[in-house]
């Protein structure tokens, strides 16, 4: 039987195992794969983080941001960095909430 804490246990498991395989995964990947790796990441971060009573509604609101654009590592580069330095400067506009 699985209980809330072990379900949760299970999903900060699941995100770790994804962190060290990307890592081990990057040396031979392309160096844009590190970047996509890394927000992917903190989109599932905050996906788990309201089932431990954290939830707000800039951390839903960068995920979202995120989820839209991530993919845009398939497109080119230079879209890929536009869509990176939007994330930052949306995070540096949040902090003061």
């Amino acid at each position: 039987m699985n209980t809330p804490n072990r379900d949760l246990e299970k999903k900060f498991y699941e995100l770790v195992c994804y962190m060290v395989t990307s890592a081990r995964n990057l040396v031979a990947e392309t160096k844009l794969y590190g970047p996509f790796r890394l927000v992917d990441s903190a989109s599932r971060l905050v996906e788990i983080l309201p089932q431990v009573g954290v939830d707000s509604v800039r951390l839903r609101s960068i995920r979202q941001q995120i989820e839209d654009g991530k993919y845009t590592v398939m497109e080119d580069e230079s879209t890929f960095s536009s869509y990176l330095e939007s994330l930052v400067m949306a995070l540096v506009q949040s902090m003061d909430e």
